[in-house]
């Protein structure tokens, strides 16, 4: 080869090397978060909040750089609608976990639900978490569900104790009670310990014992049997807002005055307010598994106005709390791959961050069975057309108020 050739050759290469720019670095990959909770139907309401706690934490998560072990990889969510039927949401647990490449699931609110979903996502191995109360959730020895609330008959356990308290120190004291309400699993797991040993315990007589499959059809009888009755407390369980509607209406209707103590977060969306009216909720309470507590007012004015939501309650603050504590935990295992996120979820111990403020107590630590260890109810107060944590009072927004 001649000089000149030689120096031609070399000035090419000297000037591919300038010009042509170095391969760009890949993108990191998408990670995917199924999210399966009705979204049409009698229990549409609770799903589209739970699908706002959800986008809210993402938003946050890829505006402050996504999963940073994962070099900066954004959260995507992945909505199912669950509808009105455990078969519907059996089947839209199916279609998102198979269609895409998903790396964690959350819902499905209504507990009957959540033991279909769950099954198929443990088929699947794919981690799950669930606000869902039911104890059965986690009584099956399943490996892959992890359930962040109190379940049933501890609320139920909990519950009691706060309403005969109460009484007793309004000269009022507990000697009849109902029971009033669907056959949803989670409600159904509220009741079972109540009917069969807690009343008893204290002595308290159940008079009234009302359960139905939804839709309800006529509300007409259980009013009259509260009225003929006369119970001291009801415990109310009607999981959707059309039922619940239309016993409160007919308990209004026939003049029942019994204090109403209501199980989950159904009992405290928007919409009762326009319905029903302020005064006609004022002092009517119900157990839940998160609502916000003191020193959250911040955050919860983010929320209302990030969404035109005129409060917040459980159903948004869970799946913002479970989209954080995915994202732990990816960040824990270094990977997206749904076995090790399962793994990581089995060994986190979270006592700071926004997935651990969403819980009550702060902590975020699951037994072998997948239940969160520590795991507290509150009971949520409906005062002045608004519904506000009363219970702990170490993390109280108002000091709870017995039935005028």
């Amino acid at each position: 080869m001649s000089l000149r050739t030689q120096t031609i050759t070399v000035t090419l290469i000297l000037l591919l090397l300038v010009v042509v720019p170095p391969a760009p670095a890949p993108a990191a990959d998408d990670v995917k978060i199924a999210l399966v909770a009705p979204l049409s139907g009698r229990w549409a309401r609770q799903g589209q909040l739970k699908k706002m706690g959800a986008e809210m934490a993402i938003e946050e998560i890829n505006a402050q750089g996504g999963i940073k072990a994962l070099g900066g990889a954004k959260l995507v969510l992945r909505a199912a609608d669950a509808g009105d039927s455990v078969e519907k949401a059996v089947s839209a647990a199916q279609r998102v976990l198979t269609r895409d490449k998903i790396a964690a699931g959350i819902g499905s609110w209504l507990s009957s639900f959540t033991l279909g979903v769950t099954e198929v996502a443990e088929r699947l191995q794919v981690p799950w978490l669930t606000l869902s109360y039911a104890d059965s959730i986690t009584e099956r020895g399943f490996k892959y569900t992890f359930q962040t609330s109190p379940v049933s008959s501890l609320q139920a356990e909990q519950a009691l104790e706060l309403v005969t308290e109460l009484a007793k120190k309004n000269n009022r004291p507990i000697k009849k009670a109902a029971i009033v309400g669907d056959n949803t699993a989670a409600t159904v797991f509220f009741f079972k310990p109540l009917r069969e040993k807690l009343l008893a315990a204290k002595g308290i007589e159940l008079v009234v014992d009302e359960v139905w499959t939804p839709p309800l059809a006529d509300a007409t009888a259980i009013a009259q049997k509260l009225r003929a009755t006369q119970p001291d407390i009801v415990f109310y369980g009607a999981t959707n807002f059309p039922d619940s509607i239309q016993v409160l209406q007919k308990v209004k209707e026939f003049g029942v005055k019994s204090p109403i103590q209501g199980v989950g977060a159904w009992l405290v969306t928007p919409e009762y307010v326009k319905t029903l009216g302020k005064e006609m909720l004022d002092s009517i309470q119900t157990v839940v598994a998160t609502h916000p507590m003191k020193g959250q007012e911040e955050f919860v004015k983010k929320f209302t106005q990030r969404t035109g939501e005129p409060f917040m309650t459980q159903d948004p603050l869970c799946t913002y709390g479970h989209v954080w504590l995915i994202k732990e935990a990816i960040e824990q295992a270094k990977s997206a791959d749904p076995k090790t996120i399962r793994d990581a979820l089995a060994k986190i111990d979270l006592t700071s961050g926004p997935a651990a403020s969403s819980f009550y107590p702060n902590r975020i630590k699951f037994d072998e069975r997948g239940r969160r260890i520590g795991a507290t109810p509150l009971i949520v107060q409906w005062q002045g057309g608004e519904p506000f944590t009363v219970v702990p009072a170490a993390v109280a927004t108002r000091p709870v108020v017995w039935h005028k």
